[in-house]
């Protein structure tokens, strides 16, 4: 098995919902595991053309010598984080898609130091959920109704996930998702698609995730 049957391999196993529910979309885009890029026998070189997907950590703005503003963005995927450096002409055009919690594909230069974890530096950002949003016309059918959403917590771990989950499907649908702890609730839309309710279920467990 060559390098990319093997990465491809490893994609599909994805364990994060969120992953999981685009590799479909994205094993024609060349993706690669963070974590092969964090190997020590990385196959890949300083300042080759890479592509990773995941989901945004952190987002650290920074003024340069120039003036000019540029980001410090951290992504994580199940196999690894990797941190993205984004000039300020990237920054402008795709900033728009680098906020904490949302799933991102990244195309970008590999950078290789002795003295540094690998980094990316960004060409290019989009949503994940420009390549769910392909399958439109294969699965044209969906559930209407408010999609309720039940979690013990609003600190609970899957709550960002879920978030994240929801916004890869946008659309008109209303969306409540309950607290237990303090009985309060957030709002939210989205496109009630049967592969999203599915994960959702994965996720929270049937009987916290109703459509009526």
């Amino acid at each position: 098995m060559d390098y990319m049957e093997q990465a491809e391999r490893l994609a599909r196993t994805y364990a994060d919902p969120i992953l999981r529910l685009s590799y479909t979309y994205l094993k024609n885009t060349h993706v690669v595991p963070i974590g092969v890029l964090m190997e020590e026998d990385c196959p890949y070189e300083d300042e080759q053309i890479v592509s990773v997907a995941g989901i945004v950590q952190t987002v650290k703005l920074k003024t340069t010598r120039n003036n000019s503003m540029m980001a410090y963005v951290t992504i994580e995927d199940d196999t690894g984080g990797v941190e993205l450096l984004v000039f300020s002409k990237v920054l402008s055009q795709y900033g728009g898609y680098l906020r904490e919690n949302q799933p991102v594909v990244i195309v970008g230069k590999l950078s290789i130091r002795d003295e540094k974890e690998p980094q990316i530096i960004v060409n290019r950002a989009r949503p994940i959920s420009d390549y769910v949003d392909g399958l439109a016309e294969e699965e044209p059918e969906r559930k209407t109704g408010t999609l309720y959403l039940r979690l013990p917590t609003q600190e609970d771990s899957r709550y960002r996930k879920v978030r994240a989950m929801v916004n890869m499907f946008p659309g008109t649908q209303k969306v409540v998702v309950y607290f237990a702890d303090t009985r309060q609730c957030r709002g939210a839309q989205c496109s009630l698609d049967k592969r999203l309710l599915s994960e959702l279920q994965n996720v929270l467990g049937q009987e916290n995730v109703v459509v009526k």
